[in-house]
């Protein structure tokens, strides 16, 4: 268990490493973006057509071939846009639109293929214990690269940061097959045949899927409600942030600094509440208490909707959003089959993920003639039934895993 918690552990510090190098120069570039909402349409629509592609390779492949197909294309497109932004191309508006999509999906898919694998390889019960653990080596490695991207882009270059993700994620590919090979000596993973899981690697399948399961269906509505709360502070920070009038050196300054302050905190809950908390109060304790923190900083923002109020709140969001949110929602994976995993997470992690980022775009823009602190007043209602959510899923989660004794449902 030790070795594997250690490679697992060390291929999540790689894969945000290298998100957390290329987020930065996304953000640097989506500044002079005016509206947020077509980006986000736009990277919804990426997604809905890449996910069934993805399914079909989830179907067809072992996990060894899984990470390393999907992983491999993204360094291939990475490689692509430094040859760009090396020539000098960095400038031109299809450039930034494209990479800001890019990212996102590159994000969505290298994650979810990890935490997919992670919940096929650990039971409920492990997962509990161990998945706070994990979250927090991925939180450092997005520490080190905020740390390293302060230090090295003045110095290197944006061209040169796209080369340091490229290694960080081809260092990921080997981590990760060391931790396949490992798990391959137990028993009941002889082959690569058994590794793959049974999904019919269609979009149609996954909607079945989830609508096929109240627990399923009920994971994306919670998921759905923490993004739109999640980019509705986001959208609101950068309309107050732009009034300001601050240089974009000024805001990316900002930028880091909220990061740096956000991901450490996260790494504070990872390491000493999630696990904890999880384990001695249950997951849906975890989940309860992030929704409510959440709750409390709309009912603050409906009061006080400054600049300095939703920068608090964006930095608190991420840290209970990481810090708890993440590892709980991702032990909720654990009670269901293989085939729901691949499915309905993938699922989750994608259109209902991105498709709450376009709803949110247009909330906010339909809320526009108000104030920012009427809008999160008039939101603060469906924040309240996330909080409620949250607390079923925990319930409906511990029955499944008393139900099935180890918790997985194989």
């Amino acid at each position: 268990m030790r070795n594997r918690l250690l490679i697992c552990c060390t291929w999540f510090f790689l894969v945000l490493f290298s998100y957390y190098v290329l987020k930065p120069v996304r953000d640097a570039l989506a500044t002079e973006t005016q509206l947020f909402g077509p980006l986000y349409l736009a990277t919804f629509l990426t997604v809905c057509a890449a996910l069934p592609l993805y399914w079909r390779i989830v179907a067809r492949t072992s996990r060894r071939r899984l990470v390393f197909g999907v992983y491999q294309f993204f360094v291939a497109c990475l490689v692509a846009f430094g040859v760009l932004v090396a020539r000098g191309h960095d400038d031109a508006a299809w450039l930034r639109s494209a990479f800001f999509v890019w990212v996102s999906v590159f994000n969505l898919y290298v994650v979810a293929v990890f935490w997919s694998v992670m919940a096929d390889l650990f039971s409920a019960e492990e997962g509990k214990t161990w998945f706070g653990a994990l979250a927090a080596a991925g939180t450092t490695g997005s520490i080190a690269a905020s740390l390293f991207g302060q230090f090295a882009t003045q110095r290197l270059g944006v061209a040169w940061l796209m080369a340091v993700a490229i290694i960080t994620l081809e260092l990921a590919i080997v981590t990760a097959w060391l931790a396949l090979r490992f798990e391959a000596r137990g028993p009941g993973d002889a082959s690569d045949a058994a590794e793959t899981p049974h999904t019919s690697g269609s979009l149609l399948a996954g909607l079945r899927t989830v609508f096929a399961s109240r627990y399923l269906l009920m994971i994306c509505a919670f998921t759905a409600i923490g993004k739109f709360a999640s980019t509705f502070v986001y959208n609101n920070f950068q309309h107050t942030l732009r009034a300001e009038g601050l240089a974009v050196a000024e805001r990316t300054e900002l930028f880091a600094t909220m990061n740096f302050y956000s991901q450490t905190g996260t790494l504070a809950f990872q390491a000493v509440l999630a696990a904890t908390l999880m384990r001695l109060a249950g997951v849906g304790a975890a989940l309860a208490t992030a929704c409510g923190v959440i709750f409390g900083l709309f009912a603050w923002l409906s009061v006080d909707a400054g600049l300095w109020p939703l920068m608090v709140a964006k930095v608190v969001q991420e840290i209970v959003g990481y810090g708890l949110l993440v590892p709980a929602q991702h032990v909720l994976f654990t009670v269901v089959s293989r085939a729901e995993k691949y499915e309905s997470k993938a699922f989750v992690d994608t259109v209902v993920f991105r498709g709450s980022d376009v709803a949110a775009a247009n909330v906010c823009d339909a809320l526009g003639r108000f104030s920012t602190s009427a809008a999160a007043l008039a939101i603060l209602p469906l924040v309240g039934v996330w909080m409620a959510l949250g607390a079923w899923l925990g319930r409906k989660q511990a029955v499944r895993a008393r139900d099935d004794g180890s918790g997985v449902a194989d």
